[in-house]
């Protein structure tokens, strides 16, 4: 019955992308996912790019299959300084929503049109 009980519950983080079964002849395993997975470096400010650090991030999750809806959660753990500033001023609904977090810090480090072309022209 506690074999049981353990294979639902491995089925279960299976279907919640915990976990990844894994069949080899007959016999099934279950391998922890997010242990093989590099962790992001955290947003350096006055280090960093912005713009190239949210390519990295972008890139990472898309291929660490990530939902959409989950990015801005995991974007403010790695955010610091300025960044993190421009994300608690948010409102709760925008901070749940990766494209307004997004827009919200490239305008806060002047990454706009203008900005763009400001640099440009330096």
């Amino acid at each position: 019955m506690r074999l049981e009980t353990e294979m639902k519950m491995l089925q279960a983080k299976s279907q919640a992308g915990i976990v990844k079964e894994e069949t080899v002849g007959n016999a099934s395993r279950f391998i922890d996912v997010s242990a093989k997975h590099t962790k992001l470096p955290h947003f350096q400010d006055g280090k960093d790019d912005l713009d190239i650090w949210l390519t990295r991030f972008e890139r990472f999750a898309e291929s660490n299959s990530w939902s959409r809806d989950k990015w801005s959660s995991s974007l403010c753990a790695l955010l610091t300084g300025r960044a993190l500033g421009c994300f608690w001023r948010l409102s709760s609904e925008q901070a749940q929503d990766y494209d307004k977090v997004k827009l919200a810090l490239m305008n806060r480090y002047d990454l706009t049109e203008d900005g763009y072309r400001r640099m440009f022209r330096s």
